[in-house]
């Protein structure tokens, strides 16, 4: 079930009965309610999900993660297509997480986030592997991580060889030439990306960013 209306609110099926909860999106709720309210109407995947992104929304970002990670075990999987929202969920929690190590100025807590990360992203690997956005993100992680530029191009390359025009592709192969000191080829796929979204990024690219 969707967001209704102009997504200020959610339905959630009740159990066993054709009535719903709705929740204003606006105004949300104690997290802990809305676990409770969520486990016990044993609601699916996705409607976590989404609830769980309008809590990060709303800078309530401990909320955000306790709905995902909840959401791993006791989320309703029975139905269609369910194994994209897995990783989905999978990915949105690994995104997180890099991006904390990102601004992490403590060595041994960054690893552990990283840590984190990585366990994330190969669960979702098990579930859809290659999945396109599944693939960009575990390829701006790997660039992150620093020692992983092969697996981050390969990565890229996959997805170029089914786009050629991904603007994430184009811009990573930008950002591992400069790092290998090509600079035309750097410059190549700058411009490429810029043909086919004038209004993309033109930073210079950084050791380690996506």
């Amino acid at each position: 079930m969707a967001p209704s209306g102009i997504n200020n609110s959610i339905e959630i099926p009740l159990r066993d009965t054709d009535e719903v909860i709705e929740l204003d999106l606006t105004q949300l709720p104690d997290v802990k309610e809305v676990l409770n309210i969520l486990t016990q109407e044993n609601t699916v995947l996705h409607i976590w999900i989404t609830l769980a992104l309008e809590y990060y929304k709303q800078g309530k970002v401990e909320d955000f993660v306790q709905l995902l990670e909840s959401a791993r075990t006791s989320a309703n999987l029975n139905y269609t297509n369910h194994e994209k929202d897995q990783m989905v969920c999978l990915d949105t929690l690994a995104a997180y997480y890099v991006q904390r190590a990102r601004d992490e100025k403590h060595k041994e807590r960054r690893t552990e986030l990283f840590m984190q990360a990585t366990q994330l992203y190969t669960m979702a690997d098990k579930i859809i592997m290659y999945d396109q956005n599944h693939l960009l993100g575990r390829a701006c992680f790997c660039l992150l991580e620093g020692d992983k530029m092969d697996q981050a191009d390969a990565q890229f390359n996959f997805v170029m060889n089914q786009t050629p025009d991904n603007i994430p592709s184009l811009l990573g192969k930008a950002c591992i030439s400069f790092n290998k000191k090509d600079y035309k080829g750097a410059l190549a796929y700058y411009k490429k990306a810029l043909r086919t979204n004038p209004k993309c990024p033109d930073k210079k690219p950084d050791k380690g960013g996506p």
